[in-house]
């Protein structure tokens, strides 16, 4: 179904999903503590005549978080869609980035000069607003859907994707994605995946006499490493990891040291390595842990401990193959966004190269995903995060004219 935007304008007003935006931002959902914004959420949905699953996300503490995914129910002629964004928010030791820095109260929701202001602005309840109000246009059109629209608010993105994966042993399996990701409205048909871990190096503690100082002995892995977020050299380049490079992803991989802690005869460093398709967890284990004894070779007191992943409570973010841009989906999204914006859309990794998505989980069960959402990120963390308001309201236009040439 060829949809003319004047219908959907007549559906909406452009403050209404800067409004829910607004709402979002200033209900605080922490990584691992979502559910009074999932609740909200769910009864938002429920107000509009969506079907509702609020589920409870169990977690490896102990404790449990929730998110709402509400569906709208088509008659199965044509494939489902699910618009999907996350509901977590960064946080650094249980507050915003550097706060004492913010000039807005990061739960406010200021707008300024044509920005909202506020912790998640970006990253990412201007998505989950704009997926909300794309499938509230789709309901308001008034017209019975041949395929599924699914609205999926899920929770701890930032913690390895918990809560899609909890989507996936659901049972659900939409035909089609789209993750509203900050990608400055470029349509990111691949990301990279991550692997985070700990290398731990056990030596010994003694006052004024020598010792087998582990703080010295951690300096030798992290030389061995490589400095942050520079891409390493394929073993064939003389490097030490084992990949291919991809076309669409160049400068990576890459990893950096993003935390130290030293505690008598034991020094720990926690690391990020961003990685490519090709390469998995077990790769990057291995080939770490040649590194590693590469080092124990040249010196018999060195003794380290490789864990992976960092804990049990955060999985890693497998990299996946790029999207077909055939793929209906992908080209719906690309026509959608011409349409509205006069102009063609950047395609492949695009504004988020070197971040990962949701999507990387989905693709690995078969669901068709692609990126797109409001939000240029000009540095990551950020104080005073901020979003154009005008890429709220264009996302929701181009989401919600995707949506319905792909249900209706």
């Amino acid at each position: 179904m060829n949809v003319d935007l004047a219908q959907i304008d007549a559906l909406f007003h452009p403050d209404e999903p800067v409004k829910l935006t607004q709402d979002l931002i200033r209900i605080p959902s922490y990584l691992w503590q979502e559910s009074q914004l999932g609740f909200w959420i769910a009864d938002w949905m429920r107000a509009r005549g969506f079907e509702v699953d609020l589920q409870t996300v169990p977690l490896r503490n102990g404790g449990v978080t929730h998110q709402a995914i509400g569906t709208l129910r088509g008659t199965g002629k044509a494939p489902s869609l699910m618009l999907c964004g996350h509901t977590d928010t960064s946080d650094w030791g249980g507050r915003p980035f550097r706060e004492s820095e913010w000039t807005h109260d990061p739960f406010a929701a200021d707008i300024e000069d044509g920005y909202l202001y506020g912790l998640g602005a970006i990253n990412m309840k201007s998505g989950v607003a704009a997926i909300l109000m794309a499938a509230e246009i789709v309901r308001r059109m008034g017209q019975p859907l041949k395929g599924d629209l699914i609205v999926a608010c899920v929770v701890a993105e930032t913690g390895g994707g918990v809560g899609a994966l909890h989507l996936i042993d659901s049972g659900l399996r939409p035909d089609n994605c789209i993750v509203t990701e900050a990608s400055n409205l470029d349509v990111g048909t691949i990301s990279v995946g991550y692997v985070q871990g700990k290398v731990r190096v056990k030596g010994e503690f003694k006052h004024r006499v020598p010792y087998i100082n582990p703080i010295e002995q951690m300096t030798k892995v992290i030389a061995a490493f490589s400095p942050a977020y520079v891409q390493i050299p394929s073993v064939d380049q003389g490097g030490w990891l084992h990949y291919t490079p991809h076309p669409l992803i160049p400068g990576f991989p890459s990893m950096a040291v993003r935390h130290i802690e030293h505690f008598q005869d034991t020094t720990t460093i926690t690391f990020d390595l961003r990685i490519i398709p090709g390469m998995t967890e077990e790769s990057v284990r291995a080939d770490m842990t040649r590194r590693l004894d590469q080092i124990a070779a040249k010196d018999p007191n060195f003794h380290y401990a490789l864990i992976i992943p960092q804990s049990d409570s955060q999985p890693n973010m497998p990299a996946r193959e790029a999207t077909p841009v055939d793929a209906p989906v992908v080209a719906r999204l690309i026509e959608a966004h011409r349409a509205v914006t006069g102009r063609d859309p950047v395609v492949g990794a695009g504004h988020r190269i070197g971040a990962t998505a949701d999507t990387c989980h989905f693709k690995g069960v078969g669901i068709t995903c692609v990126e797109y959402g409001p939000g240029y990120i000009p540095i990551w963390p950020m104080v005073d995060e901020r979003i154009e308001t005008a890429q709220i309201v264009t996302a929701t236009r181009v989401l919600a004219k995707t949506a319905m040439e792909l249900v209706l």
